[in-house]
């Protein structure tokens, strides 16, 4: 770890009111941690890796007897990767809007505070320090200008920006999703840095030592203050595993180049095999809705299941630990507490606290806390918190596949809090928790497969049966699957 790092962190951790210290640790991740520590654990990995390595040769097989099998699958592939350079010019513009907007928005900002407190130093040091904690140092109008400026840059240059660059250039499925993601997540990034910078948080012995040092050269003083924003600590920000700001994080000795190459390639791996497994189970079970007569039984029903399941999993392990850790081994970022153990949560309270860890503590402390800290009402702020991802959820999803069918929100955002709801008031706790585990898992694999069923009954429905032109606005509300499918 660097020198000094601890020193750091200590001065640079993130307290939110009402809530817990959030400090960031050297640490790997979870299931990093259980391989290299745990054989009956490696050993396991091991037996999934040989049935994956066995699906591979299976597919190559395949391919050798089919190849026009190979040749849908590689045409279906290039359609879906044919806009990689509009994704990665997309990407820096938005990039470009957090670093040259919202970057010297909020350095001119701590600017404004960094005078304001030279210029009052002639007042008493412990009254000017309260007034600088219940920041008298702007007056309305400027803090307006301040959240009004960066409300129009995080909308315009980010969410509008890349929802409109999606639409207009008419960019493909894995293309509209990897932008749309980069979108939510540029916006979650931006905000974390404008609360955490927009303000200098200078102790009181700063104060002190900035009013008995003053120089003549303002600005060349203001540029030399440890606590102002800087543009380094911005950049490696944008690109860490991280969502939650902080001038310092722990940091490994040196990238480990064997880790980012195990990493990449088994990222690799597992966006191939979703592929697979996407083209196979589900493409070409629903290709031919509202052509042929739908076949609804036991064989199609546990195809679309295991498919939902193994996307699921395939999620988790390529994206959340895969790909996080290739990314933090590259830029030696050292925290690697990306998601806990969700395997054995039993309530779908703690699956969305251990699930993904990034993201949840993200909203904990710019959703949950202001609002609990607000109103004083942890249920409301949980209910809000649950709205606030099945809206973002739906954005994503709605935007890619380019209309709205709002099943994942309904999952979310009514079936989540219903079951969220009858657990809080689950009076029969006589059930083990491994078999409770097991039914809440069992009860995931479901809803994930029934958001494969739905989304693909409807999106093929929409290519096969097209409406109308003249089509009512009940005929365009309504699921086409409906009167699409024959059995």
């Amino acid at each position: 770890m660097d020198k000094n790092v601890d020193a750091k962190n200590k001065k640079n951790d993130i307290v939110p009111k009402g809530g817990k210290i959030i400090q960031f640790q050297l640490r790997e991740s979870l299931l990093t941690q259980m391989l290299e520590n745990s054989s009956h654990i490696s050993t396991l990995h091991n037996i999934i890796m040989s049935f994956v390595a066995i699906f591979v040769i299976a597919t190559i097989g395949d391919y050798i007897r089919q190849p026009s099998k190979f040749s849908d699958e590689f045409e279906m592939f290039l359609w879906n990767a044919n806009d990689i350079g509009r994704f990665i010019q997309i990407c820096i513009i938005m990039h470009l809007s957090v670093i040259c907007l919202h970057y010297p928005l909020v350095l001119f900002n701590n600017f404004l505070q960094y005078r304001w407190l030279l210029n009052n130093s002639e007042k008493n040091l412990n009254n000017l320090f309260d007034m600088y904690q219940k920041r008298q140092y702007s007056g309305q109008i400027p803090q307006a200008f301040l959240y009004t400026a960066y409300t129009m840059i995080s909308f315009f240059g980010i969410f509008l920006y890349g929802t409109n660059s999606v639409i207009v250039h008419d960019i493909k499925l894995s293309g509209s999703f990897a932008v749309l993601m980069e979108t939510v997540r540029l916006l979650m990034k931006s905000h974390s840095f404008f609360i955490e910078k927009k303000d200098l948080h200078i102790e009181k012995e700063e104060i002190a030592k900035l009013i008995a040092q003053r120089q003549s050269n303002i600005v060349k003083s203001f540029w030399s203050l440890p606590s102002r924003a800087r543009l380094r600590n911005l950049a490696y920000y944008l690109f860490a595993p991280t969502l939650i700001y902080s001038d310092y994080y722990p940091r490994t000795d040196k990238i480990r180049w064997s880790r980012v190459l195990k990493f990449g390639i088994q990222f690799i791996v597992a966006a191939m095999i979703g592929f697979l497994i996407f083209c196979r189970f589900v493409v070409a079970n629903f290709s031919k809705t509202g052509i042929e007569p739908f076949p609804l039984n036991f064989n199609f029903l546990y195809k679309v299941f295991a498919s939902g399941a193994a996307i699921y999993l395939i999620g988790f392990y390529g994206f959340l630990h895969t790909w996080h850790n290739f990314t933090a081994e590259l830029m030696r970022f050292g925290d690697r507490h990306y998601y806990e153990d969700f395997w054995n949560v039993t309530s779908l309270k703690d699956y969305y606290r251990k699930w993904n860890r990034i993201v949840q503590l993200w909203l904990y402390v710019y959703i949950f806390l202001p609002i609990n800290y607000r109103f004083h009402n942890r249920n409301l702020a949980n209910n809000f918190v649950v709205l606030i991802s099945a809206i973002m959820h739906e954005y994503i999803l709605a935007v890619t596949i380019r209309f709205f069918f709002p099943v994942n929100f309904i999952f979310f955002a009514v079936v989540g809090q219903l079951i969220y709801f009858l657990e809080n008031h689950d009076k029969n706790s006589s059930k083990q928790p491994s078999i409770k585990s097991i039914l809440f898992h069992t009860n995931m694999f479901i809803g994930w497969g029934l958001l494969i069923l739905f989304y693909s009954l409807e999106w093929h429905s929409k290519i096969n049966c097209p409406l109308p032109e003249q089509s009512t606005m009940l005929e365009k509300m309504t699921p086409r699957f409906i009167k699409c499918i024959k059995f």
